[in-house]
């Protein structure tokens, strides 16, 4: 592990090296940045020179091994090299929520198949005791892979979570989406749809166990993971209630133009750049919401329509990364949702919860949606709650903004937690 200096701001980053057949391997976190287990594209040690390369974030080190296993040299970004020694540890960031051994629950590591995609899935099975039948909430994770905790920023908000709700007598699985961790399958190429066949399979695994109430299987879905647990709820009547946390209610191309405005407004953007920049997307979103996810095709038409209406007024590289990043499956398949669609079906009870200081999933207008659309089906056991002053990772916090999830030491807002279990308890009594 080694910090370089940014501008007066220290920044810790640490590498993971690995041997194996004699060949070396290494990953990259920088927690503070939210980034776990990037995998280098080439690592070597050469002369007592040790060479780690990550070409997707133009990074590279390069560092000479001196006395007490240290090693001095740079890392450099685009060229630019910034001093950088390495010696041996791992980087601690103060998590105090974050469960330690012994739990006072059973936990146990699971698997289970989606024989739809044909990969098997991995997670974790935390329940009250060993023996007993138990509601069980299956969380679904936010966008971007993610692992069984929702790793991030050094935070791991579903260890959390599960591990308040077990304490409470409600147990919890929540799994590697695929692709992560011990999981199988390619997360590149999944949309909402796939990852709700996740979802399905890790609840007929639950229907399984003989630990397991199959009456009282709910699901907790966060972020994207609130449209994906009403989709499942709509098509699987036994689905006993759900947990919308910071779960969007309007349109995903909608939701994207908030987000980016909100985000922009917290940046001190004026609002004439803010409008010109919504204009630049806002087509590009409607051509991604009229067509299929034929990624190849909408990539084409995006370039052309990009080429065609402001030339060089957006430079190619800038181009290639924003049609990049808005056909990635996922977040194409954003873009094309429409929450209503499965909200306006669902017959279960449903708690939805959002920070005040959300700009990823803004509360009044996607609470309002949300609301709007349950009760459009005549479901009466719904209740709605803002929490004043927390983000979309529901932690306490001063501005909502993504630079605040790494330095707040509180994982989970204890007010949110207790709400969360307080109304499953209630479902499931």
């Amino acid at each position: 592990m080694g910090e370089i200096d940014l501008n007066g701001n220290q920044l810790e980053i640490a590498f993971t090296l690995t041997y194996q057949q004699d060949v070396l391997s290494a990953t990259m976190d920088i927690p503070k940045q939210g980034l776990n287990n990037a995998k280098a594209e080439s690592a070597s040690y050469v002369d007592s020179i040790l060479t780690i390369s990550f070409p997707e974030f133009q990074l590279e080190y390069k560092g000479h091994l001196k006395a007490k296993n240290e090693f001095e040299g740079n890392i450099s970004q685009g060229g630019k090299p910034l001093a950088m020694n390495l010696k041996k540890g791992v980087i601690e960031l103060n998590r105090p929520q974050t469960p330690k051994e012994p739990f006072g629950y059973y936990s146990e590591e699971v698997s289970f198949n989606n024989s739809k995609d044909k990969i098997k899935l991995f997670g974790t099975l935390t329940l009250p005791k060993k023996d007993g039948k138990f509601p069980v909430a299956v969380i679904i994770s936010g966008s971007g892979p993610q692992n069984r905790d929702g790793e991030m920023f050094g935070h791991k908000p579903y260890q959390v979570l599960a591990d308040h709700l077990t304490k409470n007598g409600i147990g919890v699985l929540r799994y590697d989406e695929r692709g992560v961790g011990q999981s199988e399958g390619d997360f590149d190429t999944a949309s909402i749809e796939e990852f709700s066949i996740d979802v399905q399979s890790a609840v007929a695994f639950l229907k399984t166990r003989k630990d397991v109430d199959p009456s009282k299987i709910g699901l907790i879905g966060h972020s994207l993971g609130g449209i994906i647990a009403p989709k499942v709820a709509s098509e699987n009547k036994e689905i006993d209630f759900i947990v919308l946390l910071a779960g969007p209610g309007i349109d995903g191309d909608k939701l994207m133009l908030l987000q980016k405005a909100a985000f922009e407004r917290l940046m001190g953007v004026n609002e004439m750049q803010i409008a010109a920049g919504q204009g630049i997307v806002k087509e590009a979103y409607d051509i991604i919401r009229n067509s299929d996810l034929d990624n190849a095709t909408v990539k084409d038409s995006l370039n052309s329509f990009y080429i065609n209406k402001y030339g060089a007024m957006i430079p190619e590289n800038q181009r290639n990364a924003l049609v990049g990043q808005i056909t990635n499956y996922e977040v194409a398949s954003l873009i094309k949702s429409t929450p209503s669609e499965y909200l306006e079906k669902v017959k279960c009870p449903v708690l939805a919860l959002n920070g005040g200081k959300d700009f990823q999933v803004p509360a009044k207008e996607n609470l309002a949606a949300i609301k709007t659309s349950l009760e459009k089906n005549g479901n009466k056991n719904i209740e709605i709650v803002e929490l004043e002053n927390l983000n979309h990772l529901f932690q306490e916090s001063k501005t909502g903004s993504i630079s605040e999830y790494s330095e707040i030491e509180q994982t989970f807002s204890p007010v949110a937690l207790d709400l969360i279990t307080g109304w499953i308890k209630e479902q499931t009594k």
